[in-house]
């Protein structure tokens, strides 16, 4: 890796007063919970009534757990499903924008979409916007935490708009932004997204 002073490094952060898209928002999934009425002893037909009704209930306890916990990890998938739609949609429209001016594509860094997911999470989860994180530091520190070598990096950040199109859009059209997303030196991408919160990391080696 590059020492710090010779590694150039580019911010830019944009915040719309928009809509947030939050995952809040997607529908929960049905419950797929069913209970099982066990018979009772036809002998004991004066218990059958209670029997059947106690039965029912402690069946209908049991089969929730599994229920909910596979609701749970359903919903779980769909997010991460969100995620990556989302972040696979930016880096499209990225590379759009710089094929248009005579550039060529960012490849997506697994390392670097994961630091850019986690920066996006933790800017949700710790309220905050901005380039330096209270948990992970500065961009650049966060890439080393992450083991990220670069000779050149940068980071745009945004919150608030509910499309991968809208965000790039806003990020077009800020000099700052555009600048980072047209940078001829970065290489390598990743993009996060989380409860309306937008990261892109790019560096250059």
């Amino acid at each position: 890796m590059m020492n710090r002073p010779e590694v150039k490094g580019i911010l830019s952060s944009v915040l719309l007063l928009g809509l947030t898209a939050s995952l809040t928002a997607v529908p929960a999934l049905p419950f797929a919970g069913i209970g099982t009425i066990h018979a009772a002893d036809a002998s004991k037909s004066s218990n059958k009534t209670a029997n059947k009704t106690a039965n029912k209930t402690a069946n209908k306890a049991v089969s929730k757990a599994p229920s909910a916990a596979a609701s749970a990890k359903e919903m779980a998938a769909l997010y991460a499903q969100i995620q990556a739609e989302n972040a696979a949609q930016v880096v499209a429209l990225v590379n759009k924008e710089r094929k248009q001016a005579g550039l060529k594509p960012l490849v997506v860094h697994t390392n670097l979409s994961k630091m850019a997911k986690d920066k996006a999470i933790d800017m949700y989860k710790n309220n905050y916007f901005s380039h330096t994180s209270p948990k992970y530091g500065s961009p650049f520190d966060m890439m080393d935490a992450y083991n990220i070598t670069y000779r050149y990096a940068g980071e745009n950040i945004a919150k608030g708009q509910k499309t991968a199109a809208d965000v790039v859009k806003a990020w077009m059209e800020s000099p700052g932004h555009k600048a980072n997303i047209l940078n001829s030196k970065y290489t390598l991408i990743g993009v996060g997204y989380y409860n309306g919160h937008w990261v892109q990391e790019f560096i250059g080696k």
